[in-house]
């Protein structure tokens, strides 16, 4: 395999082959590039994936269902040659890392869930749903997001229903959350029904890993190190060198800002004309 130009290899590491995994989940709105300021400060032994979910990259056939990006994650054990991992999601990859778990639980020996969406969305869902019909097709393709998958993954989130997975999820949960009395309350109702679950708030919004990312990644690094070391699980093989192996190799050069750093997506940029 020749060796990755990815900017996120540790400069000077030798080769090694880490005995566990940590996949990263992006939000709805985001790409796996967003995990940039994790990829590389993870703990000694850890290797970091930064999977698309399934049915939001642009290429992708089909559009986002939360059932098939769940099943999608499953092969990671017996591709990357391991017996379970670690899975962080934010937003939209927390509910699909929740799912995944529930169906999987032996795959999946701990969660971390940032701001997870886990019940059908309100008016805040609404608005934003409203704001991206607004949103010209080309600033999104900027990001290399689609349009169009977007606004299906937001029709799900609508009438979302998890069923009992919560109660079906058999790891240790850590959720982050937004420091305010809403996201709490959302956070503690879904800690409520999972078997293993500690709710932490955390200064920021709805993307701390962004806002503050050495203090998000010291949260990821005791959490990973907390967990019980698996004397059963195997060395993986054949792994990739790159975590961002589908991914250009040089994938932040010329991107804009990110436009959806508030609340919502933001109002369409001045002399651009509204999509109808």
């Amino acid at each position: 395999m020749p060796q990755s130009s990815s900017p996120f290899d540790r400069q000077g590491a030798a080769p090694s082959r880490p005995e566990k995994i940590l996949v990263f989940l992006h939000d709805m709105a985001d790409t796996p590039l967003t995990w940039q300021d994790q990829v590389g400060a993870l703990p000694e032994g850890w290797r970091p994936l930064t999977p698309w979910l399934r049915g939001m990259k642009p290429i992708d056939k089909e559009v986002f269902d939360l059932q098939a990006a769940a099943d999608a994650l499953s092969v990671i054990p017996l591709e990357y040659g391991v017996e379970s991992v670690v899975m962080v999601g934010v937003g939209l990859g927390g509910t699909v890392a929740l799912r995944c778990a529930a169906d999987s639980p032996a795959m999946v020996r701990g969660l971390v869930l940032v701001n997870p969406l886990v019940a059908p969305g309100g008016r805040a869902l609404k608005r934003q749903r409203t704001a991206l019909k607004l949103m010209p097709r080309g600033r999104l393709a900027a990001q290399n997001i689609d349009k169009d998958r977007l606004l299906a993954a937001m029709d799900m989130l609508a009438t979302l229903d998890l069923g009992d997975a919560p109660e079906q999820v058999s790891c240790p949960v850590l959720i982050l959350c937004a420091d305010d009395s809403a996201a709490r309350q959302a956070a503690d109702e879904l800690a409520a029904r999972l078997p293993n679950a500690t709710v932490r708030p955390v200064a920021g919004g709805p993307r701390p890993h962004q806002e503050d990312p050495r203090a998000f990644n010291d949260i990821i690094a005791a959490f990973v190190t907390s967990l019980d070391d698996d004397p059963t699980q195997d060395s993986p093989t054949g792994l990739p060198d790159d975590p961002f192996h589908d991914l250009p190799a040089d994938p932040f050069d010329g991107l804009p800002d990110d436009p959806f750093r508030d609340e919502g997506f933001g109002d369409a940029p001045g002399g651009d004309t509204p999509e109808r």
